[in-house]
């Protein structure tokens, strides 16, 4: 099987297609989609499919939060997107914005205005309409409330107002060139201001104006949601219900797919493709993802705090070896902590297996005789599983002890976000076609670099640098900078990029997996 490659556009078209989004637009109308742009497509029926369903889908963890504002595991997300809107969210190619909640909109030339004309006539879950004044409290909501975990993406916005019913306008502090992209964000979706400034709980029964209305959870078992008909993108959803079901381990998620129990069977290993690809019944859809896998090392906890042995430990885990043994060739080497995206630097050389560069470094570590460590994996997650025993094997070489500690997903999540942990696999994907989340998520310092506690006054420089900087190829070379540190400073063993793998049943159609990993199932249909 070929290594998985991420189909790009050359880097001057996509430094293009995001300045002219953000940095650029001066006047008419920027670049949101009107509402026939939106659905014209979307809306027509795929030929041999049908109307309604239920679509049932097996996935591996269970969501942390369906407030907007509070998770950030994949689960959660994926979920909240087919909830909530927002006022723009990202085109089908993963590499644009298209229009949300506002049809158009105009950003100043000097980057620090933002006016978006508001689609009319959409409706809350409940009923109400949804306005202005919910946009603007639900974006001081991410911004300001305590609860917030993604507050600093949004610290730039001096002030949200409203200059008609129909008419919002956001200035920031400075020019700010995520800011688009950071608004197609679920953390960014619309909520409505009468209930949130009433205490509701959003996670308990989540109200959006998305494609889909929230059921009912069942913790520790299911999620299911409902067909909004009032949706604003006429003709979807094509599906009646969607249910998500919590099926931890791989081989059963794979066998209930194959008994027709379930329609998808979300994050398969990539050991079972194969099988699959020969089974008639089923649809194997590896799809590119902007996902890098990683190990972190806790940099609070002794020994990760010397950066030797950081170093070390990632010129002695053999990356290649990973790839062929546990992804089948589905994958190429992490070389930043970067997956392939706009700004990813192509040419840094990452770490090559080297064990006599590891022992090197280790005779100058502060643990030249090596020690014991543990690395912490998810229980029932096959692909954790095979890299923790190879990456056992590979750092015994180096003389480090590794014990294997496999933790059921919410516990192993507390316990990294805790910084109560030595090693453990973890994985970003980016939410926004700009570089700037996974950096100020996992380069600068804002949640403590993806809970390793790495902290560099330099990078989190280099991040708010790299915010302001309209000059597309100045902006590259920040980026390029805040990798070269990353690695060589090393707070992750880095593993590699992979696609996202799904199986579907051969009844589903119109199932393609964004580059962002989420999924628009208002526009999946059943065959007949």
């Amino acid at each position: 099987m070929k290594l998985w490659t991420l189909d790009r556009r050359p880097a001057a078209v996509l430094l293009a297609v995001l300045v002219g989004l953000v940095a650029g637009c001066s006047g008419g109308a920027g670049s949101g989609n009107s509402p026939g742009d939106a659905s014209s497509k979307a809306g027509q029926a795929t030929a041999g499919a049908k109307p309604g369903g239920v679509l049932t889908m097996a996935r591996p963890r269970e969501p942390d939060s369906l407030d907007p504002i509070v998770p950030t595991d994949n689960e959660s997300i994926y979920t909240m997107l087919l909830i909530y809107d927002q006022l723009v969210r990202v085109a089908k190619d993963g590499k644009s914005v298209e229009a949300g909640l506002a049809e158009t909109w105009e950003t100043s030339q000097d980057g620090k205005t933002f006016t978006f004309h508001l689609r009319q006539g959409v409706k809350f879950h409940n009923g109400d309409p949804v306005t202005v004044d919910d946009v603007i409290y639900s974006l001081n909501r991410v911004k300001s409330d305590k609860k917030s975990g993604w507050a600093d993406m949004y610290a730039d916005i001096d002030t949200i107002v409203a200059k008609d019913a129909a008419t919002l306008v956001i200035t920031t502090k400075r020019p700010y060139v995520p800011m688009l992209a950071n608004l197609s964000m679920f953390a960014a979706s619309i909520v409505p201001k009468k209930l949130g400034e009433s205490g509701y709980d959003f996670n308990a029964k989540p109200v959006g104006s998305g494609p889909f209305v929230f059921d009912h959870w069942s913790k520790g078992t299911e999620i299911v949601l409902k067909k909004n008909p009032d949706y604003w993108q006429k003709g979807l959803p094509y599906l009646d219900e969607v249910r998500f079901l919590l099926v931890a381990e791989d081989n059963t998620r794979n066998l209930k797919l194959q008994a027709g129990e379930v329609d998808i069977a979300a994050d398969v290993p990539f050991s079972s493709i194969a099988e699959l690809k020969s089974n008639p019944d089923v649809t194997v859809k590896a799809e590119p993802l902007m996902r890098v896998d990683f190990i972190t090392m806790n940099t609070t906890r002794k020994p990760f705090d010397d950066v030797k042995i950081r170093q070390a430990v990632n010129y002695a885990v053999d990356k290649d070896a990973l790839i062929q043994a546990v992804l089948f060739g589905n994958g190429k080497p992490a070389n930043t902590f970067l997956p392939p995206m706009l700004y990813h630097d192509d040419a840094a050389p990452g770490y090559k297996n080297d064990v006599a560069k590891a022992k090197e470094l280790m005779t100058q570590s502060s643990q030249p005789n090596g020690f014991k460590t543990t690395l912490n994996i998810a229980s029932g997650d096959s692909l954790q599983n095979q890299v923790a025993i190879i990456v056992k094997e590979q750092l015994a070489k180096i003389g480090i002890d590794v014990t294997i500690q496999q933790l059921e997903s919410g516990v192993k999540r507390k316990a990294f976000r805790d910084l109560n942990y030595d090693l453990s696999y973890q994985l970003m994907t980016s939410d926004v076609i700009d570089p700037d989340e996974l950096t100020m998520f996992g380069g600068a310092s804002a949640t403590r670099t993806f809970w390793t506690g790495y902290n560099n006054p330099k990078v989190d420089q280099l991040a708010k640098d790299g915010q302001a900087e309209t000059d597309p190829a100045k902006r590259a070379q920040i980026y390029k900078e805040i990798q070269k540190i990353l690695s060589d400073d090393a707070p992750y063993i880095y593993l590699y990029y992979v696609p996202a793998a799904n199986v579907t049943s051969k009844r589903v159609q119109n199932f393609t997996p964004l580059l962002t990993g989420n999924y628009r199932l208002e526009e999946v249909q059943l065959s007949k």
